[in-house]
């Protein structure tokens, strides 16, 4: 069957896209050796080297993508489906935030309108994708003989797999930026909240590997895991000492910075826990909603 003008006009976009990529992590890296008047935040460094090279890896998976959609390889669809589901969820969620943080006087009037452009381009895109993949005559252009029917796994826990090892590989980032650990009201930090990210991400390796194995015990495993990620987050927002924990570090995270910015912390950490706990309640549904293919798998 031949390819739909839609998806080789996707797979140019993620072609170009992969290259600005690439450009932002090389400018993140020319930043190292930019010299500033004032001296640079601790940790600065590793923070660059680890955004830079998160950028690199989304571009890699960009180019990727774009050449398995030039071949209709059935996992070029679900990348780019789960691509297309985050940055929607991503860019709506920060689009939110930047409507709803005071503007900050160093910044001109215009700082709103050019952050909802800089939001709404890349969802107006991935809601584009994710209507284009959907579409019949592009699932029987990516339908062939040889793959059709072979993975029993839903999309929705390819999705959390693949969510759950990003998570796994970012705390090593974590690890190597320094950031702290604020676990059950407590902040820690050092050696110790470097155990803390190791153990998470080992985790979440664990559960994402299990997952796209639709191993019974992934599951289980990942329903607590999202599970105490959901009550860990409200209880942080609804019990006032644990809120006011929470408040303190990120002000002194802040204070580490040269210029710092005074967004309203409050309003900005009530929507990320917000966005958090409605991402772990969704996993949860659907990880008790598809329970049935992970039968299947054993059986088989």
């Amino acid at each position: 069957m031949s390819r739909p003008v839609g998806v080789t006009v996707s797979a140019i976009v993620a072609l170009l896209g992969s290259i600005f990529a690439l450009l932002v992590a090389a400018l993140v890296v020319a930043a190292l050796f930019i010299e500033t008047p004032q001296p640079k935040p601790p940790n600065s460094t590793e923070m660059l080297i680890a955004v830079a090279l998160m950028i690199a890896a989304l571009a890699v998976i960009g180019f990727l993508t774009a050449v398995g959609l030039f071949r209709l390889q059935p996992w070029a669809r679900t990348s780019i489906l789960i691509f297309a589901g985050f940055l929607v969820v991503s860019c709506t969620t920060s689009l939110l935030m930047s409507m709803a943080v005071p503007i900050p006087p160093q910044f001109s009037e215009n700082f709103r309108l050019i952050m909802a452009v800089m939001f709404v381009i890349p969802s107006a895109i991935a809601v584009w994708w994710l209507i284009q993949f959907n579409t019949q005559s592009t699932k029987a252009a990516f339908a062939s003989p040889m793959t059709a029917g072979v993975s029993p796994r839903p999309i929705s826990i390819t999705v959390i797999a693949w969510a759950s090892l990003i998570g796994g590989v970012s705390c090593v980032f974590a690890i190597l930026t320094r950031q702290p650990v604020f676990l059950l009201g407590a902040t820690l930090n050092g050696w110790i909240a470097g155990v803390i990210y190791a153990v998470f991400g080992a985790l979440s390796l664990y559960i994402g590997k299990g997952l796209l194995e639709l191993r019974e015990e992934a599951r289980i495993l990942a329903i607590g895991w999202f599970g105490f990620s959901l009550v860990h987050s409200s209880l942080v927002v609804l019990v006032p000492p644990l809120r006011e924990r929470m408040l303190a570090m990120q002000r002194g995270l802040e204070q580490n910075q040269p210029n710092p910015i005074p967004p309203d912390l409050a309003m900005i950490m009530n929507m990320a826990f917000a966005f958090s706990a409605i991402v772990g309640a969704t996993a949860v549904w659907f990880l008790i909603r598809n329970r049935a293919a992970f039968g299947r798998a054993e059986e088989s």
